[in-house]
């Protein structure tokens, strides 16, 4: 989509020298809304707030891969804004502004590549309009330059904005009949999408935890009972921990290639976990299952993943003496916070067996 630039409200940080969390918690105690715009090398992407709350975002990878929506791009989105090598673009919108542009993040493709050449841009609006159609055009001049985009909702045209070169992008819905007739005038190339979304949830499913000045993700479970919400940060606390040790030692990878293998292994018995059937991921520090495994289940093929993970990497880094004593005390201190959880739910001895 072609994103609306806003107000300008802070260009060009540095992440190297930006406290992301304490931005956030001062935008949050702003009531901001608008956009954080986030680039590193070869990944790009955006997060919108309305509110002081993040409500959707967008992220393009390198290799040019589809985009993630949603909360999973708010989930990379945190992670990489962990780095420090990143550069941060905040622009001010209006919260009508953002809900309707954030709205139609996740959405299919209509008609691609019409020309004012050979298609009636108001016949097109009209044929839009008796279909009751939810979605937006994106408009482009004869040189593949954006000029803006039009919303649909129920077939009317309830916004519009128009690229600026020197500023903010110019919204107006009182404009858009000026805005239609100047591009069939001049010629222009547009795009037609169908929204999937009509209405976009708050950032309710995902938690975070401020740790060692870094903002950490402590979990994603959205549709999950209470005791699985509990659970899920538990093992993930183990597991980025464990890999941050891992690779600490060896090179970049190595934990999260043996613990797939694992995986594997144990698909039969627990095929909740089997990384083909995309119930259960672990990346870059994050857990993401949408699995109906009982909680019982999902700790124990993990703990067993777990330990078969650390029995073959004893045996490939024979010369780490010390690496199976650092895990367990690494991963003591990973549960230290979670005791009386733990015993809640009556796991506690049950994964302590999985390390010995």
């Amino acid at each position: 989509m072609i994103f609306p630039k806003g107000k300008v409200k802070h260009e060009n940080l540095m992440m190297s020298y930006t406290h992301f969390p304490a931005l956030l918690s001062s935008l949050k105690a702003e009531g901001f809304s608008g956009t954080i715009e986030i680039e590193f090398s070869g990944n790009r992407g955006i997060v919108f707030i309305d509110s002081g709350e993040m409500i959707n975002g967008e992220l393009e990878m390198a290799g040019g891969s589809k985009p993630m929506i949603g909360p999973e791009a708010i989930r990379y989105f945190q992670n990489l804004s962990a780095r420090k090598d990143g550069i941060l673009n905040i622009y001010q919108l209006s919260p009508e502004h953002v809900a309707i542009v954030a709205s139609n993040l996740d959405h299919d493709t209509l008609y691609k590549g019409l020309s004012t050449d050979f298609t009636r841009l108001d016949r097109l609006i009209l044929k839009l309009k008796e279909e009751k159609h939810n979605g937006f055009i994106e408009i482009f001049t004869k040189e593949n330059q954006p000029k803006g985009v039009l919303f649909l909702q129920e077939g009317d045209l309830i916004e519009m904005f128009a690229v600026s070169e020197s500023g903010p992008s110019l919204f107006g819905r009182k404009s858009i009949s000026t805005f239609v007739e100047g591009a069939v005038k001049e010629g222009a190339i547009f795009h037609v999408y169908r929204s999937r979304e009509k209405s976009l949830p708050k950032e309710e499913p995902i938690a975070y935890k401020e740790e060692a000045g870094e903002l950490e993700e402590l979990a994603f479970t959205e549709g999950k009972t209470g005791d699985m919400k509990d659970l899920i940060p538990i093992l993930q606390e183990v597991l980025s921990r464990v890999e941050k040790l891992v690779d600490g030692v060896s090179k970049a990878g190595t934990f999260v290639g043996f613990f797939k293998k694992s995986l594997v292994e144990k698909a039969a018995e627990y095929p909740f976990l089997d990384p083909f059937s995309g119930e259960f991921e672990y990346r870059e520090g994050t857990i993401v299952f949408t699995g109906d495994a009982e909680e019982k289940e999902l700790f124990k093929g993990v703990g067993e993943c777990l330990h078969l993970t650390l029995t073959r990497l004893q045996q490939e880094l024979p010369k780490k003496k010390m690496l199976p004593l650092k895990v367990k005390t690494e991963i003591e201190t990973a549960l230290e916070p979670y005791r009386e959880t733990m015993k809640r739910m009556a796991i506690d001895s049950a994964f302590i067996s999985f390390l010995k």
